[in-house]
């Protein structure tokens, strides 16, 4: 895959793998393993997958005698997944049109995927239709910027050093912190036993100023906001003071992180 796929690409999804899992993503995927129930032979999709964090854990649950596939409509993302597992069946596709059979999966997880989908129903509907009768799904959904307050800090800062479009961006993967929302669109596309839970795991990161300087330099040019390097030293500088309550001696910025995990089946 990766002789298809630019290096730069390649290269930012190594980047996010080697952050931002550790840092943000790991913790969560035990919440949609055991939501999902995945066990020995299961079949599983992983939706919005990434560079695989998910499907990996999925991997370790279902053994040699299942079958674990990623979808993603990054190609660097999944050239990186590909790097690390290649046991996995990695599909380039948006969620929105899986690239997968009807009723070919015991179970569908998605983490963190659902606030980016262009269209959340439809991609709902592929969810189900790939699902086999009586199949399992577990999804992760942020919650608010209110109970992520790390990133409201740093949206808040963005406010003031830059602007409001850059500020947007960050609330971005927050927009869909009310429950209801997500069931709704769950409850149109045919699952049933719906329920959701909010729970909290703690992030991570080397420091607050590598934390904000990955949403700088790796996240704001995905919605074309190319900041200078005055700009990016104002934010800095403003961060370091916002953030410090979340450093600990070593330097390391350690703060909890909120988001609701959904499970439903298909009837």
């Amino acid at each position: 895959m990766n002789q298809d796929v630019p290096e730069q690409l390649v290269e930012a999804g190594r980047g996010y793998e080697s952050l931002f899992v550790p840092a943000l993503f790991e913790a969560w995927t035990k919440h949609l393993v055991d939501g999902a129930g995945i066990r020995e032979g299961s079949h599983v999709l992983d939706v919005a997958c990434g560079t695989g964090v998910l499907a990996r854990n999925a991997l370790a649950r279902t053994g040699a005698n299942g079958r674990v596939v990623g979808a993603d409509p990054a190609p660097g993302m999944l050239a990186a997944a590909k790097e690390i597992e290649p046991g996995i069946d990695w599909v380039l596709c948006g969620a929105e049109a899986l690239d997968v059979a009807d009723e070919a999966f015991d179970s569908v997880i998605s983490q963190f995927g659902m606030m980016f989908f262009e269209d959340r129903q439809k991609s709902a509907d592929e969810m189900f239709r790939v699902m086999k009768p009586r199949g399992s799904l577990a999804i992760a959904v942020w919650r608010s910027v209110e109970h992520n307050p790390a990133y409201g800090d740093i949206i808040s800062v963005l406010e003031q050093q830059v602007g409001t479009a850059a500020a947007d961006a960050l609330r971005l993967p927050y927009r869909l912190g009310d429950a209801d929302q997500v069931t709704t669109v769950l409850e149109s596309s045919g699952f049933t036993e719906i329920t959701a839970e909010a729970k909290i795991e703690t992030a991570r990161f080397p420091s607050t100023r590598q934390m904000v300087e990955a949403e700088l330099r790796g996240w704001l040019p995905l919605f074309d906001i190319f900041l200078s390097e005055e700009e990016i030293h104002g934010v800095l500088t403003e961060s370091d003071k916002t953030l410090g309550k979340y450093s600990g001696p070593s330097g390391e910025a350690t703060f909890p992180t909120s988001a609701h995990v959904f499970t439903a089946r298909k009837p």
